[in-house]
């Protein structure tokens, strides 16, 4: 016969620290010879307080818890999902009463679809499954019990890290103290590291230090995370402001370099404008040579036909001394022949003269 599974609702006392309650099973399996059946207990989760709308804290410390879990959300750059929160309560995986942690942080856990279901409204191990890993208190005065009572319930739970931070030297002589839990104890972190006011959390790869600052317009000495590269988170407004900052300081790069563009732009058009004169300048004397070329060819082919004219000018004027030069050959001839005919006229003149001095000469001898 196999074994019963059954339910049984228990209802706890909120008021009760009993942590060795356990629901009354009935007894009379072993007399009928029945297995005894494997009890899955249901919690009623609508009977405890998820809030009691009473909180009074000093105004540090109210920032401080919204700082922590803005900061974290807002720029840890972890892939999995986790959950930090102020001011919630925490209930054992047993509850009774719940403890209420100024921040608490979780790894690998989300919020539920339904918030508003009782058992959603804070952090119930028993829903989650596992104990936040780091719970921080921030210590606002000697009523706290931070120091004992807390650290007790904390370690109980499982709760990996506990950080007190007491910036108003209530119940330490120093403002940061840290606890690690191993084999089931805190140990504390060591003075060196609480002197440096700087805490790392291997098993979560992040850490915790002190830091003076601005946070909505109150100057103090903050709690606040950093990362395994040392830089520290920013909140919302904080990355919003360097956002912002770089926007602005983006948009001033861009104004210098659109008036560096249109600076260029204009000089571009300039040179353009003064290339297209140039190019313009260029072609009027391209066609002015071309003009000068023509013109050159014209006087060239004037030249040639000048040229050519005076050359048979020279040839005519060579012909005329040729023929000038013939002409007084045929005139010095004419004028030797005439000169020639001359003399012999002459001569003849003379021996006709002769003959009539001689015909006279014997007429007047024959008288």
């Amino acid at each position: 016969m196999g074994v019963s599974m059954q339910k049984k609702q228990i209802r706890y006392d909120v008021k009760s620290a009993n942590r060795n309650y356990n629901p009354t099973v009935y007894k009379g399996y072993k007399k009928e010879g029945l297995p005894e059946p494997i009890i899955e207990t249901e919690i009623d989760y609508n009977q405890f307080i998820t809030e009691d709308d009473e909180p009074v804290d000093n105004i540090f410390s109210e920032r401080q818890q919204r700082l922590l879990p803005d900061a974290i959300h807002a720029s840890w750059e972890r892939e999995k999902p986790f959950l930090s929160l102020a001011n919630v309560g925490i209930y054992e995986k047993n509850p009774t009463t719940a403890i209420v942690p100024d921040v608490f942080l979780s790894l690998d856990v989300t919020f539920a679809e339904d918030i508003w279901k009782k058992k959603n409204r804070c952090y119930f191990i028993s829903v989650f499954g596992k104990p936040p890993e780091l719970v921080i208190e921030i210590v606002s005065n000697k009523k706290g019990r931070e120091k004992r009572k807390k650290r007790q319930r904390y370690q109980n739970m499982g709760v990996k890290y506990y950080v007190i931070y007491d910036p108003g030297l209530h119940i330490y002589k120093t403002t940061l103290h840290a606890f690690k839990l191993i084999d089931h104890s805190y140990v504390s972190f060591s003075p060196k590291d609480l002197r440096s006011k700087k805490l790392w959390f291997d098993e979560i790869d992040i850490g915790l230090t002190i830091q003076k600052g601005i946070y909505e317009q109150m100057n103090a000495d903050w709690l606040r995370w950093y990362d395994s590269k040392g830089n520290i988170l920013k909140t919302g407004e904080e990355k919003a402001k360097v956002a912002t900052k770089r926007a602005d300081t983006e948009k001033k790069r861009a104004d210098i370099e659109k008036k560096r563009a249109d600076i260029e732009k204009k000089r571009a058009e300039a040179a353009k404008k003064k290339a297209e004169a140039a190019k313009e300048k260029a072609e009027a004397e391209k066609e002015k040579a071309e003009v000068e070329k023509k013109k050159a060819e014209a006087e060239k082919e004037k030249a040639e036909v000048e040229k050519k004219k005076a050359e048979a000018e020279k040839e005519k004027a060579e012909a005329e001394k040729k023929r000038a030069e013939t002409e007084k050959k045929r005139a010095d001839t004419s004028e030797k022949n005439f000169k020639a005919e001359k003399n012999r006229a002459d001569a003849a003149e003379k021996e006709l003269a002769l003959l009539k001095e001689k015909l006279g000469m014997t007429r007047t001898a024959s008288r």
